[in-house]
């Protein structure tokens, strides 16, 4: 057990002495704590098979609280994309937001700001591939700013030039030999997310995967488990500390059109905590953060180790009584010198 007080003659955990002193530091630690609930992770998805009654709100984007799903429009004017099927999002090492358009095969930056979405090299049908079949994009950049994109359709790996839009076949078509349909890279350790449903409604492959993108081998890591609900596609994505994040796509399951869910996921293990349940229909992309966990050694976080939304009744009794607790320690020996 840690003592904090052991004799009135030990050091105080407050430096200013007094009762001005005190109530300085019982203030401190009441902003300390609440500073650390609100460090809450932040992931921006497009509703590319939204339903909602507005069509400028179908293929928006959307900042959504990863810890509780609550979710806000991007762009104040209430402009969608541009584009009609976004369905990979991911960050550069610039902090630059890309995205991959299935409807019109198009690589484009997308403000985090307006919402708004741009083709690359200034020309859409950029990526050149033939229009009229779907690829079901993924994306993620690794650490030097490369651009890797999959299609659950063609079960391929391909890079994406950011300039151009063009993709690049990586290995052989078809090489992934699972339907992965987003994935996400810290380090040099990649990662992908298998379709949950075929088009029947039958479960598919609702697994995490390990991705080795110099050979275009895939290794099955686990299930996603009980708690991720059944889906069509998901995004992927790591924030900045290596916990690895997901959203998935449940419209149209079981006859219902249900609102996404977000996932947190071992990526040692491969099983997913649930998290929250969105408002919004059709999420099937996240970017979270940049590159991350560039310097080695380092890999992704085992211990999920969320953070409970500040404004959760449950973790403002904690908080609450952790500043009483702490308060009184500090009061004490204050009044004890």
């Amino acid at each position: 057990m840690l003592h904090l007080v052991t004799t009135n003659r030990a050091k105080t955990i407050c430096p200013w002495r007094g009762r001005f002193g005190v109530r300085v530091c019982v203030a401190l630690i009441a902003l300390l704590c609440v500073s650390m609930a609100q460090a809450q992770p932040y992931g921006f998805s497009v509703n590319s098979r939204g339903n909602l009654p507005d069509s400028n709100d179908v293929n928006a984007l959307w900042r959504i609280n990863l810890s509780d799903g609550s979710s806000e429009r991007v762009s104040a004017q209430g402009l969608p994309t541009g584009f009609f099927d976004l369905e990979a999002l991911a960050f550069n090492p610039a902090e630059e937001m890309f995205g991959a358009d299935d409807d019109l095969k198009t690589l484009v930056r997308v403000s985090t700001v307006t919402g708004v979405a741009s083709a690359v090299g200034g020309s859409t049908i950029n990526m050149g591939r033939p229009l009229g079949g779907n690829m079901d994009f993924g994306m993620a950049f690794d650490c030097d700013g490369r651009a890797w994109v999959v299609s659950d359709v063609e079960q391929s790996l391909f890079t994406a030039d950011t300039e151009t839009g063009l993709l690049t076949l990586v290995g052989e078509a078809g090489a992934l030999g699972e339907p992965i349909t987003d994935l996400a890279i810290f380090g040099e350790y990649a990662f992908g997310i298998g379709v949950g449903l075929d088009s029947q409604g039958n479960a598919l492959s609702p697994n995490l995967y390990r991705i080795d993108l110099d050979t275009v081998s895939v290794e099955m890591i686990g299930p996603l488990g009980d708690e991720a609900s059944p889906y069509n596609n998901a995004g992927l994505s790591f924030d900045e500390s290596g916990g690895l994040w997901a959203v998935t796509d449940r419209r149209q399951v079981g006859g219902q059109d249900l609102p996404s869910e977000i996932l947190n996921i071992n990526p040692r293990t491969g099983e997913a905590t649930r998290m929250a349940t969105s408002s919004i229909v059709g999420l099937e992309s996240l970017a979270v953060a940049p590159p991350a966990g560039c310097e080695l050694p380092a890999s992704p976080k085992e211990d999920r180790g969320v953070p409970i939304p500040v404004n959760h009744p449950v973790a403002m009794v904690v908080f609450a009584l952790l500043v009483l607790m702490l308060g009184g320690l500090v009061f004490r020996q204050g009044v004890g010198e």
